[in-house]
């Protein structure tokens, strides 16, 4: 049961927005973006094995107030009443190399090695503020796992660690995590409760783009942008309902609507 959908993030949104309607689009923004839609693109893509479970209330994209400041982010959250479960999500192709006692983590891809952050750190963190925040308000210690899923069928990873699987890996891990609990720690009311407090503990980022990226409005260039063509050269005659492009003359009645959202993220920060 998805109790929280997952949504394009604000910083994708506004990247688009930007690169779309800056008059000085930098590499770094067109690099960011790339990363932004790269991440959405796994998290989405793990939904279908998701949506194979049964007797999981389904969270996604939730950021929570931290202590003793700040906020923690969780990919997709899964409740149920054996426990908690937290997956972090990561799109990266080439093999994935974890080092179990230096806790070190490279990616090779192209013949080209880099270090990468650790995800089961990650997750072990997300683990630890989790069940913080639960008992900050009010809630028993509950049995909370994490795994590390990788979303693309393509990636190889080098590691014992059973808490590192790919996304198709998915229904299978968790029926057997159902199958391995030990009592039931959660009624269904309980389920709802705690469900409703991560809910309105959710505080979604807005970033400020502009600051960001070194600009003011000035730099932001006017007018309706085309969906067709994505040039900003829609018009609107007098007395006519449609909005015309003077490049490649598409036309629509709501062209105006996703620049009234390219400036809601951009000026909402």
């Amino acid at each position: 049961m998805i109790v929280k959908k997952r949504y394009a993030p604000i910083q994708l949104l506004g990247l688009e927005a930007l690169i779309r309607r800056s008059s000085s689009v930098t590499d770094v923004m067109n690099t960011d973006l790339h990363k932004w839609q790269i991440g959405y693109r796994g998290e989405c893509s793990i939904h279908y094995y998701l949506n194979q479970l049964d007797g999981f209330m389904i969270l996604h994209d939730l950021r929570l107030p931290a202590e003793p400041s700040g906020f923690f982010q969780i990919d997709s959250l899964l409740l149920s009443k054996y426990g908690i479960i937290i997956l972090e999500v990561k799109n990266f192709h080439g093999v994935i190399q974890f080092n179990e006692q230096s806790h070190q983590v490279l990616r090779i891809l192209n013949d080209k090695e880099e270090r990468i952050p650790n995800p089961l750190i990650q997750a072990s963190r997300q683990q630890a503020q989790l069940d913080s925040f639960l008992i900050r308000n009010g809630l028993p210690s509950l049995p909370v796992s994490a795994y590390v899923v990788y979303s693309s069928p393509l990636t190889i990873f080098r590691t014992s660690h059973a808490k590192v699987i790919h996304a198709e890996a998915i229904p299978v891990q968790l029926e057997s995590y159902k199958q391995k609990a030990k009592r039931e720690y959660l009624t269904r009311t309980q389920m709802e409760h705690i469900s409703s407090l991560l809910m309105g503990a959710n505080k979604t980022f807005v970033p400020d783009l502009l600051k960001k990226y070194g600009l003011s409005s000035k730099n932001i260039q006017n007018g309706v942008h085309c969906t067709h063509c994505n040039k900003l050269t829609m018009i609107r005659p007098s007395r006519i309902r449609k909005w015309t492009c003077q490049n490649c003359y598409f036309s629509s009645q709501n062209a105006h609507i996703p620049t009234l959202q390219d400036y809601a993220v951009l000026f909402q920060a």
